[in-house]
């Protein structure tokens, strides 16, 4: 491996000369650049379905498991590149981003003299996204004593008990409740903080709020009465936009996302792999549905996911 990166002249001193594995100390000590290999091509172009598009802009249904840009080992197993080729269009650019981990709708500008418009309207906070999300009591909490598919904090009717999930709430997390036309709701506010690859309710200010719903018209479905203790499905909406909030949010009432193996999902995989194995959850995390005014135009659009959740059935 190493041989064939100096044979095919990847590795260049500070004036951009081939350098060969026999190199002088003294050209090393000028610097040195290795150009390094994609390792990620897949072996078969990504599809990606486009569930709309106009002029200057396309709303893509990003699979599980798929960087949207690239970044580290994550090249050209990449939403933005897959979209690229498939679209034979290199000036494709999110305006917005969703973890590798999470699916669903995420809208790209096609057009770079429009790209700014689309872009702040997120920074602006004007397009409204829901996410449909399943959670559970955290990986290796004593679930098997509950009935199948109870809910803790969420009666049959799904009203909320919101002092059940006050009381389980983490420091610096602070829970409401109220009921609005849409039926009860949860209000998770904290300080999100990130550290590494993943993030921290910290103390301070707050600077993110989510807004979840028990979900209707789905049921949690998983295999066997224990693996459905305690799952619930709902309805989100972040009112902020901070990395891994939602994520973190329902970690911080006690309920993480399932399949979640930065914040203690139940049936997560290890942290770090390429793709979920048979067995494991993935991330149980949609970007159901994105709805704005189109800054050209004037009408308004609204866009849902075609993909399903895993642990949760419409019913």
């Amino acid at each position: 491996m190493i041989e064939a990166i100096f044979t095919a002249g990847d590795v260049v001193d500070a004036r951009g000369r081939s350098l060969d594995a026999d190199a002088s100390t003294v050209s090393l000590s000028q610097g040195v650049w290795i150009y390094r290999p994609i390792p990620d091509e897949p072996s078969s172009a990504i599809e990606v379905e486009v569930l709309a598009r106009s002029e200057g802009w396309l709303i893509a249904d990003k699979p599980h498991d798929l960087a949207t840009m690239p970044r580290g080992r994550f090249v050209a197993r990449t939403l933005t590149v897959a979209l690229r080729r498939q679209e034979g269009n290199d000036d494709i650019v999110f305006a917005h981003r969703l973890d590798r981990a999470t699916a669903g709708v995420i809208l790209a500008t096609s057009d770079p003299a429009k790209r700014g418009m689309y872009q702040q309207m997120f920074s602006r906070g004007e397009v409204k996204k829901r996410y449909l999300a399943v959670t559970g009591f955290p990986a290796g909490e004593e679930v098997a004593a509950l009935p199948g598919r109870e809910s803790p904090g969420v009666d049959g009717a799904g009203a909320l008990d919101v002092s059940w999930f006050a009381a389980r709430a983490h420091e610096n997390v602070a829970v409401s409740g109220g009921v609005d036309e849409r039926g009860p709701y949860l209000c998770v506010t904290s300080r999100i903080e990130k550290r590494g690859m993943r993030v921290f309710n910290e103390a301070g200010e707050p600077n993110s709020q989510t807004i979840m719903r028990p979900a209707t018209g789905f049921v949690p479905e998983a295999s066997g009465p224990v693996r459905g203790a305690g799952l619930q499905v709902w309805d989100v909406e972040p009112v902020t936009g901070r990395t891994h909030q939602i994520r973190a949010h329902f970690f911080g009432v006690g309920i993480p996302i399932v399949g979640d193996p930065l914040y203690g999902g139940q049936f997560a995989a290890k942290y770090g792999l390429d793709e979920t194995p048979p067995g494991f959850a993935q991330l149980q995390l949609l970007a159901k549905n994105l709805e704005f005014t189109d800054p050209q135009t004037g009408e308004l659009v609204s866009v849902s996911s075609r993909r399903g959740l895993e642990f949760a059935k419409p019913g």
